[in-house]
């Protein structure tokens, strides 16, 4: 691959506000889809999917909303193997598209009802009208990794005669786990030289392991979707391929990493569903921390138990206080209310403590820790001998 991680160049492109609204029950309106783009764009996102001309008049006006934005991203539109559909979106002003086209063999016959040479012919009609528009575009196959190898090899190397700027191999159905992906990506880079653009799907939970096997196997770049939200079961997570390249690769791309809560927060809102707790990177619960062996070296040193430090992607740390924690909990938690505790104080408010956390099934608010502390300070004045050895 010759240059070294650090220097290599991975593109990213967003499908957010393309496959992103694919997602059943997401419709983004023309204020959400043009606030999206713009906060990608904000970050360093360097590509981006903005919609399908095909879909209609209102589609077409928000594509030409987002174009008259001046972003720095290059915008894409997303368009079938079509004629009609590459004209539809050159009239928008776009000047990039992706050409998508289905190309194995189960595709072609049942939902084309035709033969693989169609598909070449089709392809060729295709960019001969993106051409004709002076349009630059990426071909995309889709289902490509159930496509017969030596066909793909033949569309790839079609694509790269013909001028494209990458070929995208789509994982429609989530065939592959992350040594197929490596092996596939590898077999067609040390055959063909020519750009890569990996697009995963989700359905095996796989999305961004496979994304990042399609990197180590020399992909140019990867298409994913803020929170991986997409078509089906989603797609690769930005922040999630974002920081695995960073701190598992040590390919650093120059994204606003600090904004991605907000962003998910906002796509998250816009698609009437929220953040999960849990969810890798951008969850509240990334950086909360209430096992007492865990909350013990985090307060020692971050690092023991936290990869990054959670300003890097718009969060902050929490010491959470229940069923789990540990006295250096308590003893830390009392600290920021300026309350020094002996170990036996710390102690005792940690058995009342896990009681109630246990009775509520949940963590504890800072306040009913302050009752507890009050609670047994009472009980302690009632029986001060309660307390001697």
């Amino acid at each position: 691959m010759g240059k070294s991680k650090k220097d290599r160049k991975i593109n990213i492109l967003d499908t957010t506000l393309r496959n992103g609204e694919k997602t059943a029950g997401v419709v983004f309106s023309k204020h959400e889809k043009i606030r999206i783009a713009r906060m990608l764009d904000e970050i360093g996102i360097p590509e981006i999917e903005i919609g399908t001309p095909s879909l209609g008049d209102l589609e077409k006006d928000i594509i030409k909303t987002v174009l008259k934005s001046n972003l720095n991203a290059k915008l894409y539109a997303y368009c079938d193997a079509d004629v009609e559909a590459i004209e539809a979106a050159a009239a928008t002003g776009i000047k990039n598209v992706v050409i998508n086209i289905s190309t194995s063999d189960i595709h072609i016959k049942e939902i084309y009802g035709q033969n693989r040479t169609w598909v070449v012919n089709r392809l060729r009609e295709a960019i001969r009208a993106a051409s004709k528009n002076d349009l630059k575009f990426i071909i995309s196959a889709e289902d490509a990794t159930r496509t017969e190898l030596e066909f793909l090899l033949k569309l790839i190397s079609l694509a790269k005669r013909k001028g494209a700027e990458r070929f995208r191999i789509c994982d429609t159905v989530s065939k592959f786990d992350p040594f197929r992906t490596f092996m596939s990506i590898s077999t067609i880079n040390n055959a063909i030289d020519f750009p890569l653009e990996m697009y995963n799907h989700n359905d095996f939970g796989m999305a961004t392991a496979n994304g990042m096997a399609a990197i180590r196997g020399g992909a140019a770049g990867l298409v994913v979707s803020i929170g991986g939200l997409g078509d089906g079961t989603g797609n690769a997570a930005l922040e999630e391929i974002i920081m695995a390249l960073r701190y598992l690769e040590n390919i650093e791309l120059g994204i606003e990493t600090s904004k991605f809560r907000e962003i998910a927060e906002y796509v998250a809102k816009a698609s009437s569903r929220a953040v999960p707790i849990w969810k890798a990177i951008v969850g509240t619960n990334v950086f909360a921390h209430e096992s007492g062996i865990h909350t013990d070296g985090v307060i020692k040193n971050p690092k023991n138990y936290e990869v990054f430090n959670p300003a890097e992607v718009g969060l902050t740390r929490q010491i959470v206080v229940g069923k789990h924690s540990g006295s250096h909990t308590i003893l830390h938690k009392f600290k920021e209310y300026d309350i020094k505790l002996t170990d036996r104080e710390a102690n005792d408010i940690l058995a009342m403590t896990r009681s109630m956390s246990v009775d509520l099934k949940r963590p504890l608010f800072d306040k009913e820790l302050m009752y507890i502390y009050k609670e047994y300070k009472s009980k302690e004045k009632a029986d001060p001998g309660e307390d001697q050895e």
